[in-house]
């Protein structure tokens, strides 16, 4: 008897110290303190998706379009960015997936059949409920850049590669785009572009590789009024977007090298577009950064997103914007690893630089590099149409998918860390449905305690959807947030409430839907 005893109290020790050694994370969460209302996730069709929508087959075109764009297969994308290339150019860039060719064939005249792959997707976002659309820029037509090509190439002088006084030209080439899909007779791909992004990373050289063209901030000063100007005349709700600084500390301060280099200011961006009223005129309140390079722990990504939160607060009134993002190395990886520092990203630029968006650059890659969401072998007619999601993609989705335009992100508080846990929580502020996405890019799993600081806040249950080595956003069984959840290492889950109908009417808690 003695003996069962001390092997019951082994075994209880045992169980005791194996669940002490679960560390235990306690988040408050406080709806009542609201920060940026979120407007979208999305992601780009740069060059990649027109050999796709020409050459593949219908399923296999259909399957990408469900996984992008689908709120219930795939990551539910709310934004698409539409490229409009500048006309083919083999003479510095050598890949076919970085170059292609123009609607425009002469000026102000257009062959709107040009980009069928393209519009495919176009027409398959809108056909899956997707409501906001970008187009998006990356060099002026080949006829409006000064060296006839659609980068800089061999030109290391001239501050920009835009043809001097194009302004108006360019802006009509891109108003006479947007018109024509605003009341493109075809109600499939009628498409009121909401955003117009007309140039792209302007501090960088742009000398080879894909389209690309640099612009010092007195060349802005030309061009953004000019497009203003004709957006407003041909009657477009179209929105400026921009700089799309290349470098998140040239958006508070100047980029010397490009500086010095071009002999012309580059960077500044908030100060320069937000502090002028000419120029801050020119947009609707948003301004844009990319988080390329920025992905350090910690030296880098958490002080530079600080550093950029406080500088916009100075700007009342604007929004921020993340608009292009990837891991800039070599090297595909489609497992956790890259997973969990997209992850980190999204959460610091989110939490400490309060972007209200947040884009992935290539919705589709076929290349050795981290820049896909979803990966495929495929070069050329012929080859196999296989489709690798990424687990980068279903993070993104633990993103896209749950938080909608609308929601606002709110208070939550605990401890966090970049090598452990991290949480943000947003809420839908007509129905009441909160919704948290936690990271743990810990090795060892932990349980997550829950308390809201407001009774009639507090979910009836949570859903999790889980993103780990095992799971592909995949959907686990609800529970009464008082219990807790054990979350796996190294994953990512979203926790989707859902609202309690009815209170104990001894707590003097209305009923709600």
């Amino acid at each position: 008897m003695s003996k069962m005893l001390c092997q019951l109290t082994l075994l209880l020790t045992i169980c005791t110290a194996a669940a002490a050694a679960v560390p235990v994370s306690r988040l408050t969460v406080d709806t009542s303190r609201h920060f940026q209302v979120m407007d979208n996730f999305g992601a780009n069709d740069a060059w990649t998706m027109e050999p796709i929508g020409v050459e593949w087959s219908e399923t296999n075109k259909e399957r990408i379009a469900d996984l992008l764009f689908s709120t219930n297969t795939g990551i539910g994308l709310s934004c698409w960015r539409f490229n409009l290339t500048a006309g083919i150019n083999h003479e510095t860039i050598k890949s076919g997936w970085r170059t292609g060719e123009s609607f425009e064939t002469a000026p102000g005249k257009y062959d709107w059949t040009r980009r069928p792959g393209q519009r495919w997707f176009l027409r398959a976002a809108k056909a899956r409920g997707v409501t906001q659309f970008a187009a998006t820029v990356y060099s002026p037509p080949l006829r409006l850049t000064r060296n006839g090509l659609s980068n800089s190439g061999g030109d290391t002088n001239s501050t920009t590669n835009l043809k001097p006084g194009a302004e108006d030209d360019f802006a009509q080439y891109l108003a006479d785009i947007l018109c024509h899909f605003r009341d493109d007779p075809d109600p499939a791909e009628r498409i009121a572009f909401n955003y117009l992004i007309p140039v792209n990373e302007p501090q960088w050289k742009w000398q080879e590789k894909q389209e690309g063209c640099r612009y010092s901030n007195a060349d802005l000063r030309r061009l953004y009024p000019a497009l203003k100007g004709r957006l407003d005349t041909e009657g477009l709700g179209t929105k400026l977007l921009g700089p799309e600084s290349g470098s998140i500390p040239d958006m508070y301060s100047l980029n010397q090298a490009a500086s010095d280099r071009w002999h012309s200011d580059y960077g500044d961006y908030l100060r320069f577009i937000c502090g002028d009223p000419q120029l801050a005129a020119c947009f609707s309140g948003i301004i844009t950064y990319h988080s390329y390079w920025s992905d350090k722990i910690p030296d880098e990504m958490a002080p530079r997103r600080a550093a950029l939160g406080r500088a916009k607060a100075a700007y009342l009134g604007w929004r921020l914007w993340q608009s292009e993002y990837c891991i800039m190395e070599s090297g595909r990886d489609l497992g956790m690893d890259a997973a969990l520092r997209l992850a980190r990203v999204i959460h610091c630029d989110l939490a400490l630089a309060g972007a209200s968006a947040w884009q992935w650059w290539l919705a589709v890659a076929n290349g050795d590099y981290k820049d896909g969401l979803i990966y495929t072998d495929y070069k050329r007619p012929g080859d196999l149409e296989n489709i690798l999601p990424s687990k980068t993609f279903w993070t993104l989705g633990n993103y896209s998918r749950f938080i909608r335009p609308g929601m606002v992100r709110v208070g939550l508080s605990g401890p966090q860390n970049l090598h452990g846990l991290l949480a943000t929580a947003c809420l839908n502020p007509t129905t009441g449905q909160t919704v948290l996405v936690l990271v743990n890019n810990a090795d060892t799993p932990q349980r997550i305690m829950f308390r809201f600081t407001r009774d009639t806040e507090t979910p009836g249950t949570f859903t999790p959807y889980v993103t780990s080595a095992t799971w592909d956003l995949a959907a686990g069984k609800p529970f009464i947030p008082a219990a807790g959840y054990l979350m796996e290492s190294q994953s990512v889950v979203t926790l989707v409430g859902t609202n309690i109908e009815k209170r104990n009417p001894r707590r003097g808690v209305s009923a709600r839907n």
